[in-house]
Parts: C-alpha cells; structure tokens; sequence
C-alpha cells in the first residue's frame, strides 16, 4: 500500500507576495474540484451519479478505465474519497484537509493512501506517482487562486 501526505501553505499574513484567499473562497475551490475534476486534469471524465446527506458518490473515467468515488464532505475543514464499490480494480483514498494553526495562516494537507503500483524496469514507479500527485494539487492550488480573483465559473460558463 502506499501513503503519503504532503502540505501546500495558502495563506502568509506576513509575505504580500501571496494573495490572501478566505477560509470560504478555499473551501468553494476544494470543493469545485472534487465535483469538477475534469477542470484540473484534463485526461479525467467525471458525472455525480447521486448525492448524499453527507457528500456525493461520484464516476471518474480515464481511457478505459472507470472508478467510482464515494465523497465525504465535512463542511469547510475536509474532503475525503474512497471506493464506492467493494471489488473495484483500484483502491485508493483521498483526504484533503483545510488547517489553519494560527489565524490567518491557511494550508492545504493532502494525504493519499491507494494500491502499491508494480514495478516497471527499474523505474520506481510510486515516487513517480507521489511526484505526480504533488505537482497535480500545486496547480490545482493555483488555479484555485485564480478563481478567488476571477471567481468560480458558474452555470454555462466554458468550464461547465
């Protein structure tokens, strides 16, 4: 099995370098990404079958491949997936937590847990995916970004 976590800081009250972005117009981002996958990385597919009191389970597909999710929303601090199906090809599980340790100062934690990826020539294929999963959420956090400035797309917009 492979885990791994990591942290991106969102928030630095004494840096005016980085834009300060809400609690709120973070959690909107997080949000919209875990609805909207697709917008992130393009190679995903994805439609919510049908919402829950807690979340939504939702189909992603990439090529030929299909997983369905099943998302857990804990209302601005944390969103989590994991398999909706008992027998699906792939295991793997998400958690993306808002922290904020001091006010004012954001971060995103990401921790990922999923089957271990067979070995391919030598090539030590989970740092391959760990790297992957890292830069995938550092331009998501971006895009994020953009979106607090510009604001999420909304109904019709090219995004939807």
């Amino acid at each position: 099995m492979l885990e791994f976590a990591h942290i991106i800081q969102i928030n630095d009250p004494e840096d005016p370098q980085i834009p300060p972005m809400s609690r709120q117009q973070l959690w909107d981002g997080l949000l919209f990404r875990s609805k909207y996958p697709e917008h992130f990385t393009p190679a995903l597919n994805s439609s919510i079958e049908h919402y829950t009191d807690d979340g939504f389970v939702r189909k992603l597909s990439f090529g030929e491949g299909h997983l369905r999710d099943r998302v857990t929303l804990i209302e601005m601090e944390e969103i989590r997936t994991a398999p909706a199906d008992e027998q699906q090809a792939l295991f793997a599980q998400s958690i993306t937590r808002i922290e904020e340790p001091v006010p004012g100062y954001l971060f995103v934690r990401f921790m990922y847990r999923r089957d271990e990826p067979p070995a391919s020539d030598g090539v030590d294929v989970a740092e391959y995916l760990k790297s992957a999963y890292v830069q995938n959420d550092r331009e998501a956090i971006s895009l994020i970004r953009k979106f607090a400035i510009e604001g999420l797309p909304g109904e019709g917009s090219w995004l939807q």
